[in-house]
């Protein structure tokens, strides 16, 4: 088979019919159907890390055929696919939903066999958001009115998580979003937060409009604006393709299951990776419970978060060494709430509330059978919050969330109860959610993917053609044309 016949045959761009009836069962279940231990004899190919983007590449080069083991540090897959399945909604705290744009995505849902629904009109149903200055509440007329507004005055009735999606959309350099990491772009490299203060944006509204919860990174001052441009560029081709969002019925991690127990080869769950040496043709990784696994060829799709805690032996080196020191991981923490009654209802509030305090973001989830129903909310903080939360410890997080919703809307008070404190930060094998690209670093794109000697990389850090799902399966694609050498 050729390079572009494997491609199309990667990726059918459609959604096609997609198909329905995945039987519920717990994750564990699942996650652990393959056996424990290899079976005898070496595989073709060994994938480190059970993520969408290493199942991915393992179904295609098994398509090939090739024989694939995989191999997971957790006790589950999905990687950043991560559904709460034991929580009314089934709350997402990673992967949430795929627009008609994501051909591959959509494809391996049909490959999958789960039940997908349509979740974007629930995104638009009931009242904007309130802006929460301090214990304020302010509705966007109000805000534009407000005193301690320090936006310009054209952005005055602006609220401040839109103003830099908007700016950015409207004001971007690329004339080929596609072309962002093209050495013909260096010199737009700069920081996020250049670029703002070129849109005629103070400090101060910089941060309010962006540090405070920022989409990528910690602050403004560490995000390459290149990367919020192709961002950007992604997301209008996916609202060009169609309205519609897509999330698997019961939750998204029923995806990666499913996709894992279709593997021909071996899954092995629960085996920490601490090192990868490459000697005599073969590719060796070592684990922490002392068990070796060699192949002659290794693919990589852990994050370069957790690929710094390996030793690599011969090691890494120029960009990609650097890389995979230096990339940054975003910090994201949730608290899952429910609500005994619709205090909403009772104080004639908008339900979502975006907050410039501790509390963060309130988010409605509405994700039972009948849309209209809020099953829960997600508080949500990123950046430095995330970090503060963190050190702060999910129980006293998980009260101060309570307390600060009952202080800003007091019709909620005794009426909710936070069950789950999530922090991708926390997790081991993460370290994390997204990567993000600092000023700078954009030329590193086309190099730390490339292949190091019979060492292969994938994963969304490494697409530079989509973000999210998309780009993890991209990747997918990539490296397993590098495997074949095609």
């Amino acid at each position: 088979m050729d390079r572009r016949r494997f491609a199309i045959g990667a990726a059918a761009f459609g959604v096609g019919a997609l198909a329905s009836g995945l039987p519920r069962t717990s994750a564990a279940k699942a996650a652990k159907a393959k056996p424990a231990a290899a079976r005898s004899g070496e595989p073709d190919v060994l994938v480190l890390g059970a993520g969408i983007s290493g199942l991915q590449a393992a179904w295609l080069l098994e398509d090939q055929g090739l024989k694939v083991s995989v191999i997971e540090a957790r006790d589950r897959v999905g990687g950043r696919i991560m559904t709460l399945l034991d929580q009314p909604g089934y709350p997402e705290m990673g992967f949430n939903s795929m627009g008609e744009g994501y051909g591959r995505g959509l494809d391996i849902a049909n490959r999958a066999g789960v039940e997908m629904q349509e979740v974007g009109a629930r995104y638009r149903i009931g009242p904007p958001g309130l802006l929460y200055m301090g214990d304020k509440a302010l509705t966007r007329e109000e805000w534009a009115k407000f005193p301690g507004n320090p936006f310009p005055d054209a952005f005055k009735s602006v609220m401040p998580g839109e103003l830099v999606p908007m700016l950015v959309a409207q004001k971007t350099r690329l004339t080929d979003w596609n072309s962002w990491h093209d050495p013909v772009n260096a010199k737009l490299d700069i920081s996020l937060h250049a670029f703002l203060r070129e849109q005629g944006l103070s400090d101060q509204a910089i941060h309010l409009a962006y540090d405070i919860a920022p989409y990528y990174g910690m602050n403004a001052y560490d995000v390459s604006a290149l990367l919020s441009e192709y961002n950007d560029g992604f997301v209008k081709a996916q609202i060009a393709a169609g309205p519609k969002s897509f999330a698997v019925k019961g939750g998204n991690l029923l995806m990666p299951m499913a996709l894992a127990k279709q593997m021909k080869g071996d899954l092995l769950l629960g085996r920490e990776i601490v090192a990868i040496t490459q000697a005599g043709g073969k590719v060796t990784v070592h684990c922490a419970d002392g068990a070796t696994f060699s192949a002659p060829k290794v693919i990589c799709s852990l994050p370069f978060s957790a690929l710094r805690n390996v030793a690599i032996d011969p090691g890494l080196s120029g960009i990609q060494a650097q890389a995979v020191a230096q990339l940054g991981y975003q910090p994201i923490s949730m608290v899952f709430v429910t609500a005994e009654t619709p205090f909403w209802e009772q104080d004639g509030l908008a339900p979502a509330m975006w907050t410039d305090g501790t509390l963060g973001n309130v988010i409605p989830q509405r994700y039972g059978e009948d849309p209209q129903q809020i099953t829960g909310f997600i508080a949500q903080a990123r950046g430095n919050l995330a970090n503060y939360w963190d050190r702060a410890g999910a129980e006293a997080v998980k009260a101060m969330v309570v307390a600060r919703i009952e202080a800003l809307r007091p019709a909620a008070k005794g009426k909710l109860t936070a069950h789950s404190y999530f922090s991708w930060s926390q997790e081991k094998f993460n370290l994390g959610d997204f990567s993000y690209i600092a000023p700078g670093q954009v030329a590193w794109m086309d190099e730390m993917a490339k292949p190091a000697g019979n060492l292969f990389f994938c994963g969304e850090h490494t697409a530079t053609g989509a973000r999210g799902l998309e780009g993890a399966l991209e990747s997918s694609e990539r490296v397993a044309l590098e495997v074949l050498g095609m």
